[in-house]
């Protein structure tokens, strides 16, 4: 269903005379012709409206036919006006809504979360959206954010009821009465509030204990429109306590934090490089057998002379390895200043000015012990290489056979 959908049904159910109401089902009189036809086919395929109905002429002569029916000048000529059996209510599901009261509307959990864009009310005979300025259809909005609150706070659901704890449960079920939509409810303060990031955790905290204060004494089924009645005042006693949150708010805990991750990222600089120290010392231990074996050939057939070749491939290869792997070791040396680079920074925005040089002093020596890694991986693959060149010219000296 779209808008279209909705202005198409409120000009049949606008065009209907003798109207009676039948459970889910209104039926009444319109004029039989090709446009009449027309918006039955378009609002049957939405499933608004009976696929059959009587055309008549006067009170005299009746025909049965559907919207699939072959319908022809003839039968335009020979009647003048059907009857048509309209949906009351439309179905859920949708961004848009079909009616007849505004509890029709309301009575659905999923459009008290989630909105409709449009709704046609009939006994008002009006389409409403955010663009009429009707103050039912802003009422239901913020009512709308009211009980998306209710969910992103709450511990626990069934069904319809959502569960929150605050030293014990409290039981909201969502589900209002009319005289609901007649409040004047501001969100606007609410939307800033929930969506500051710094005590996002906090927030949720006071939201919840302000919600068990206010409601605690009332039934899990009025306690959603008590909120919604007296959420001027609910929002008003949460600033307050969200206030008093900041003032009380104490920057040693963010010392304990900067200084806890100082610690924990000195440690993870320094393992980037001791992940690597037991494969390092294997450089030196592979020159020195490869060294320790190697004799002049007395000839380039002779077993030793192959036995040379063996340990100074061997050598190279393993040199080649460990080089690998430190080489790995700065791209998770860079990773690790990243991370921290980006944690201090967010530190800076919540401590006072006072705090910032002990901060700036952390963060010099984490970068300081990154430069010492830095220059240790450096350091180790050079002399890596220092050592293969080294056995390679003992095996190009074993290598040379006497004349």
């Amino acid at each position: 269903m779209n808008f279209e959908t909705l202005k198409l049904y409120k000009s049949l159910r606008e065009a209907m005379t003798d109207v009676t109401v039948e459970g889910n089902d209104v039926s009444g009189f319109v004029n039989f012709d090709a446009v009449m036809v027309n918006k039955l086919k378009r609002l049957n395929k939405e499933g608004l409206c009976s696929a059959a109905f009587d055309v008549l002429k006067g009170q005299g002569k009746k025909l049965s036919l559907t919207v699939d029916s072959v319908i022809t000048d003839k039968h335009y000529e020979a009647y003048d006006k059907a009857k048509v059996e309209l949906t009351k209510q439309s179905l859920q599901n949708s961004k848009y809504f079909i009616c007849s009261t505004w509890s029709d509307l309301t009575d659905y959990t999923e459009y008290l979360l989630n909105p409709v864009e449009a709704v046609y009310v009939s006994d008002v005979n009006k389409i409403i959206d955010s663009k009429s300025n009707d103050e039912k259809f802003s009422a239901y909005l913020a009512l709308s954010k009211i009980c998306n609150l209710v969910k992103d706070v709450s511990h626990t659901s069934k069904a319809n009821t959502y569960t929150i704890l605050c030293g014990q449960p409290l039981d909201i079920t969502l589900c209002i009465d009319d005289s609901v939509l007649a409040s004047n409810v501001d969100v606007s303060f609410l939307d800033e509030l929930l969506c500051k990031d710094q005590h996002k955790e906090a927030m949720t905290s006071l939201v919840r204990e302000a919600l068990y204060n206010l409601l605690s004494d009332l039934d899990s089924k009025s306690r959603l429109s008590h909120l919604v009645t007296h959420f001027n005042a609910f929002i008003s006693k949460l600033l307050v306590s969200y206030e008093q949150y900041v003032r009380n708010y104490s920057f040693d805990k963010v010392r304990k934090e900067y200084r806890e991750k100082a610690t924990e990222y000195i440690d993870k600089i320094n393992k980037v490089f001791d992940d690597v120290t037991a494969k390092t010392f294997s450089i030196p231990l592979g020159v020195w057998f490869a060294i320790s074996k190697m004799e002049i050939a007395d000839s380039l057939s002779s077993l030793q002379f192959i036995k040379n070749i063996s340990y100074c491939l061997m050598v190279a290869f393993l040199i080649i390895v460990v080089s690998w792997s430190l080489l790995g070791q700065f791209t998770t040396l860079s990773a690790t200043v990243k991370e921290y680079k980006g944690l201090f920074e967010r530190l800076k925005s919540e401590l006072v000015s006072s705090q910032e040089d002990e901060l700036n002093s952390l963060e010099k020596g984490l970068d300081d012990r990154n430069r010492v890694v830095f220059i240790k991986l450096i350091f180790t693959i050079i002399f890596a290489f220092v050592l293969f060149l080294a056995t390679a010219y003992v095996a190009y000296k074993s290598l040379i056979i006497p004349s």
